[in-house]
């Protein structure tokens, strides 16, 4: 059987791509679609310190224009 991990986070090369600061991605989350994560919070995300919940991937996917399997390598062991 085959297991799937969730590894690194790669949200600060999309939101660095995107041309957006931690405090835009803050506040247009919070602004067009009611997810409030702060910049600190996005931080501790980047560096895999904190997962994001389902409803703060999709938004930070509208934000950025991308798809929730971006968010992160995912590895198949």
């Amino acid at each position: 059987m085959a297991l799937l991990i969730q590894g690194k986070c790669l949200l600060r090369t999309l939101r660095e791509s995107a041309r957006l600061t931690q405090a835009d991605l803050s506040k247009n989350l919070r602004t067009f679609y009611g997810v409030s994560i702060s910049a600190s919070h996005l931080s501790r995300i980047e560096r895999n310190e904190r997962p994001m919940n389902t409803i703060q991937m999709r938004a930070v996917c509208l934000v950025l224009e991308c798809e929730e399997s971006e968010l992160y390598e995912w590895i198949l062991q």
